[in-house]
C-alpha cells in the first residue's frame, strides 16, 4: 500500500472533521466540568446510606447519596464515553493520506469504516452516481466483504465487520470527501468495464 500510484484522489473534508472534534470536545467539557465542581462539594452535601437497587429489590448496598454524588457519577461516565468516541474518531482514518483514490489496479479507501483499504477492481461489483447534479454522491457495491477487512487494524475491524457484512455498499459523499466525484466515478466505471 505504500507504493500506490494514485491517478485521482479526493481529500478528507477537514472542515467537517474539525467541527465534529470541536463538538465532542465541548460535550466532554460539559460533562467533565460539572463533575469536577461537584467533586469539590462532594463531602459537604453527600452522605453514606443503605439503598435498595431499583432493578433487584432484594439487593441492598451502602453508597454515597446526594446531588454531588449523582452529578459526579453521571458527568464522569459521560465524559469518559465521549473521550472514547473522540479517540475512535481521531484514529479511524489516516488523515495524512487521501480519503479516496483511484489507482491502476484498484481503489484506495480511507473513510467511514475502512482504514487505508485497497480494493482491487475484481472486488467491485458496480459504481453508481446518485443525487442532485450540484452535489452528487457515488455508491460502490462490493462482491467480497471479507477481503475489504483484510489489513484493517484489529479494533477497527471488529467495529466495521457487522456494518460491512450486512451492507456491502459504501457511499462517497461531498460531506466526507473533497474532490471531483463525477470524474472518479467515470474512471471507476471504465476500469470495471475493462475487467469484465
Amino acid at each position: 500500500m505504500k507504493n500506490l500510484n494514485l491517478i485521482e484522489t479526493a481529500a478528507h473534508n477537514r472542515q467537517a472533521i474539525n467541527k465534529s472534534f470541536r463538538n465532542i470536545t465541548v460535550l466532554i467539557l460539559v460533562c467533565a466540568i460539572p463533575a469536577a465542581i461537584c467533586r469539590l462539594f462532594f463531602w459537604e452535601y453527600t452522605r453514606r446510606a443503605l439503598v435498595t437497587s431499583w432493578r433487584y429489590k432484594d439487593l441492598r448496598y451502602v453508597t454515597d447519596v446526594g446531588w454531588p454524588a449523582t452529578i459526579y457519577t453521571w458527568g464522569s461516565r459521560f465524559a469518559i464515553a465521549f473521550m472514547v468516541i473522540y479517540l475512535y474518531l481521531r484514529f479511524k482514518q489516516d488523515l495524512k493520506k487521501p480519503s479516496f483514490g483511484v489507482a491502476g489496479n484498484g481503489i484506495f479507501i480511507n473513510q467511514q469504516m475502512l482504514y487505508n483499504a485497497f480494493v482491487p477492481w475484481e472486488n467491485i461489483k458496480k459504481a453508481e452516481l446518485l443525487g442532485p447534479v450540484e452535489s452528487p454522491f457515488m455508491r460502490l457495491t462490493f462482491k467480497d466483504t471479507t477481503s475489504l477487512l483484510k489489513g484493517q487494524p484489529f479494533l477497527l475491524k471488529m467495529i466495521a465487520k457487522p456494518f460491512i457484512k450486512n451492507n456491502p455498499v459504501l457511499s462517497v459523499t461531498k460531506s466526507e470527501t473533497i474532490g471531483n466525484i463525477r470524474k472518479i466515478h467515470e474512471m471507476i466505471n471504465d476500469k470495471i468495464s475493462q475487467n469484465i
